[in-house]
């Protein structure tokens, strides 16, 4: 697969929507095909609140928030983008550092930054990105 990863961003929404969901098994969890610029919510559940922020149809961030932060839903709605950036790596061990020790972690994975934070009350927000 060749990456469309630009230099301060992840690329079209077209191109992350299309990989994302090529790795997505749940259908309630797919993204639309197409999407307007703007910082967009694409679920908000009781599991996942996934927003994007799109600028020029350019994916600049994603971010994914989770009170479950070991559910099944997280794990894959994560690993749809993980595998679909082509972004596999470590950052399974960045997620068990921020989880284990209730605060910020991050790591670069090809050229893509997770960063993530849990809260006391076990809230996981992950911040995808670029790596500048």
């Amino acid at each position: 697969m060749v990456q469309e990863l630009g230099t301060t961003d992840l690329g079209t929404y077209e191109y992350v929507s299309r990989v994302y969901n090529e790795n997505m098994r749940l259908k309630d969890y797919q993204l639309p095909v197409t999407a307007k610029d703007g910082e967009i919510t694409f679920f908000d559940t009781d599991e996942i609140n996934l927003t994007m922020l799109i600028k020029n149809q350019r994916v600049q961030k994603i971010t994914i928030v989770t009170p479950t932060p070991q559910s099944s839903t997280y794990m894959q709605v994560f690993e749809g983008f993980e595998f679909g950036l082509d972004a596999l790596g470590t950052w399974i061990n960045t997620y068990h550092r921020s989880t284990s020790t209730h605060g910020p972690a991050s790591d670069v994975v090809n050229g893509i930054l997770a960063s993530y934070n849990t809260t006391q009350d076990n809230v996981l927000t992950v911040g995808l990105t670029r790596a500048q």
